[in-house]
C-alpha cells in the first residue's frame, strides 16, 4: 500500500464549509476563543469569564481589573498573536469589559 501525503481535518472542514455560513461562523468562533485562550495564557484565559467575536471584534469579558488593565495594555500583541495562529486577518479589534 503506497502511503499518500495526510491533510488535515481542519483544512478539509475549511475547504467544505463556507465562512458565511451559520456553522462556518460557529467554527470561526470556536478558532478564535481557541486561540484566545493559547495567546494569552492559562491564569488569564481563567480569569476570562466570556469570549464572543462578531464582525471582526473580539470582547472579552474579565473577571479581574487587574487582568483586564493587562490585557488592555498588551491587545495589539494578542491580536496579532491571534491573527497569526488562524493564519489570516480576522480579528480587527479587541475590547476588554
Amino acid at each position: 500500500m503506497i502511503r499518500q501525503k495526510s491533510i488535515r481535518l481542519g483544512d478539509i472542514l475549511d475547504a467544505c464549509i463556507p465562512e458565511n455560513s451559520t456553522l462556518g461562523k460557529g467554527l470561526l468562533g470556536a478558532r478564535i476563543k481557541d486561540a484566545y485562550s493559547q495567546t494569552v495564557g492559562s491564569s488569564a484565559a481563567a480569569a476570562t469569564m466570556n469570549v464572543t467575536y462578531k464582525d471582526g471584534t473580539l470582547r472579552c469579558k474579565i473577571s479581574s481589573s487587574v487582568y483586564r488593565m493587562h490585557l488592555a495594555a498588551n491587545k495589539d500583541e494578542i491580536m496579532k498573536s491571534i491573527n497569526a495562529l488562524l493564519g489570516k486577518e480576522q480579528v480587527k479589534s479587541i475590547i476588554f469589559t
